[in-house]
């Protein structure tokens, strides 16, 4: 696809439809291996408890103001939480033998809560264990506030011992007595709120909910790993496919065809299955791609209104691309459609027209041209109800095809072919393996490229075409041959049906003047100026 073009919704459709198999082959995998990996999976349970916490110092008889927790303070005590001292603690009091799993804290939305959460692959292992962490949390931020204030009641009473000191020092009439014991009064005030404090310090957090036994695991959760898996296949299937059909410079369509070469696409084949080795034109004659076929026959039509082309070559880029089937098939409708018509089998190194018709490979086209009489090269088809073919078979393969189909010899016997039958469809060897299909270009009044959709690339189709202009060969136009088109691609008629008559048997060559299908070597004397003299 030419990557200067902008592609449209339904180019990316294409482009998924062809790539299908790798887009359901990555979401295949991904999703099997997300579903495998869950069954192995040991479950995991999970359970939390909830903590609301209080200031530190707001849970005394004579606290002044309530302060509320900012962000920072929240942060800190879920430090607190996943801090070593709450899990030794956990240990502690359950009498474990080994540190127990770490707690996962986080504050619940905006609020001064804290939530508390513990997984294990034992439910009620986990409901334990988080409502452990909640108590022993309470309990270390009790232990660190009550802490604080014997701290704090200790320098008091060392305050309150060196007061002491200096006025007993003093004499009873001394005027500084008085502040000191004043100053007695209030740390002896303080020290005994201090131990009022201490004695009824809860440390300021509370469990408001106790963690529950799960009904079921966390992990694996299988439906929604395999829908995520499903997500993720789909998206590097997706992106597979585009990345391959970026790379791919196969021929696939048309316009790929179109822009490849520059060149008018006259016919596009279908993939068709014929049901035996017989042109489907004679076979199936209303199936979608002999109707290709006849549209390739008024294509060639139309182009000989100005100049007759009469002698007709059919070539490829590669073996196996279906120029044969093209050709004989070509070859067919225009008999049907009431012209003579000669098929020449002039591909010397893989001949398959004897082949397609059941035909013997010798006499043939070689002999007719080393300058055997046409009566016995000649094979006679009856393709439709009484209509005739005649088929040139290769003959002998020489050891030298190109020499062979390069001389003035071949454009003289060519020529009166052509002066004989209103059509030559000639059938070629391939462009890039060999160049016989380069020197047979000059003796002929058109060519025909066939190009194998998905199987010949871009740059093989340019160098084609690039080998037959500098030969300046009248090159017709392209047929894309196997060609996926969708349903929809094709148009009918309704109410009008075309009726063909099915094929006759075929027949072989004639010997003497041996009667085949009504045809004798004597009811056609014009052959007999068929001649290869130079």
């Amino acid at each position: 696809m030419d990557p200067q073009a902008e592609m449209t919704l339904r180019d990316y459709a294409r482009v998924v439809l062809r790539r299908k198999w790798v887009v359901i082959a990555a979401v295949m995998l991904t999703t099997t291996i997300s579903v495998v990996s869950s069954a192995a999976q040991t479950p995991v349970y999970s359970s939390s408890s909830e903590v609301l916490v209080q200031p530190r110092g707001q849970d005394g008889l004579f606290a002044d103001s309530i302060v509320n927790l900012n962000d920072r303070a929240i942060q800190t005590e879920i430090q607190v939480i996943e801090g070593q001292a709450v899990r030794q603690r956990v240990q502690d009091n359950l009498q474990l033998e080994v540190k127990p799993p770490g707690v996962h804290a986080t504050a619940v939305g905006s609020t001064d809560v804290i939530s508390l959460t513990l997984r294990s692959t034992n439910a009620t292992n986990a409901a334990t264990l988080a409502n452990a962490y909640a108590n022993a949390y309470i309990e270390v931020r009790r232990e660190q506030s009550v802490g604080e204030l014997l701290a704090a009641t200790t320098e008091v009473q060392t305050a309150i011992d060196k007061l002491q000191a200096d006025l007993d020092a003093l004499a009873d009439e001394d005027p500084r007595r008085n502040s000191l014991l004043a100053q007695l009064g209030n740390f002896n005030t303080t020290l005994d709120q201090l131990r009022v404090d201490a004695a009824l310090r809860t440390g300021g957090a509370t469990i408001i909910r106790e963690a529950q036994v799960s009904e079921g695991p966390v992990e694996p959760t299988p439906a929604r790993t395999a829908a995520l898996a499903f997500v993720v296949g789909l998206l590097l299937g997706l992106g597979a496919a585009f990345l391959l059909d970026y790379l791919d410079d196969k021929i696939r369509s048309e316009d790929d065809l179109q822009r490849a070469t520059n060149r008018p696409v006259l016919a596009v084949v279908p993939i068709d299955v014929p049901p035996n080795n017989l042109p489907i034109a004679m076979t199936e004659p209303d199936h979608d791609a002999v109707e290709a076929y006849r549209g390739l026959r008024t294509n060639l039509q139309f182009l000989g209104l100005d100049s007759p082309l009469k002698v007709v070559q059919l070539t490829s880029s590669l073996p196996g691309e279906g120029k044969t089937t093209t050709a004989v098939n070509l070859a067919v409708v225009l008999a049907q459609a009431g012209h003579s018509v000669a098929l020449v089998d002039a591909d010397l190194r893989r001949p398959r027209v004897h082949q397609v018709f059941a035909l013997p490979q010798t006499p043939g086209f070689t002999d007719l041209l080393l300058g055997a009489e046409a009566k016995e090269t000649v094979n006679y088809v009856e393709v439709d109800g009484g209509t005739v073919l005649n088929v040139f078979t290769s003959g002998r393969v020489p050891s030298n095809p190109s020499e062979m189909l390069s001389g003035q010899r071949i454009r003289k016997l060519l020529a009166q072919m052509g002066d004989h039958y209103d059509y030559v469809i000639v059938d070629s060897a391939p462009v890039l393996p060999v160049s016989d299909s380069v020197a047979l270009a000059g003796a002929v009044d058109g060519l025909f490229v066939v190009a194998h959709a998905g199987r010949v690339t871009d740059g093989q189709v340019a160098e084609t075409i690039e080998r037959l202009d500098r030969i300046s060969a009248p090159l017709l136009g392209l047929v894309l041959n196997q060609a996926a088109v969708s349903k929809g691609d094709y148009y009918a008629y309704g109410g009008y049906t075309a009726i063909h008559a099915l094929p006759t048997t075929l027949t072989a060559p004639p010997k003497g003047d041996q009667v085949v299908s009504g045809y004798s070597d004597d009811t056609d004397p014009s052959m007999q100026r068929i001649t290869t003299e130079a």
